[in-house]
């Protein structure tokens, strides 16, 4: 009688850490999976950005895309 009182002592000691063991990997391969879904999509979005041309005025160093805004520059005078 005592030996199967140990016996059903380990089987549920066992059964808990394999219980613990399956949650921890569950939720590891939840959370890899969630951030490669992020990585996914921030790719995304940075691929549909579209390039803006800006250039620098020589003269005041002002980056601009038409012409330089800077009112005290000389070119604008």
């Amino acid at each position: 009688m005592e030996n199967l009182v140990y016996s059903v002592i380990f089987s549920l000691n066992k059964i808990f850490w394999l219980v613990i063991i399956l949650l921890i990997i569950w939720y590891g391969f939840k959370f890899i999976e969630k951030r490669n879904k992020n990585l996914k999509n921030s790719k995304k979005n940075n691929d549909d950005k579209e390039n803006i041309e800006a250039f620098q005025c020589k003269v005041c160093g002002l980056w601009s895309t038409e012409s330089c805004d800077n009112e005290k520059c000389p070119l604008n005078n």
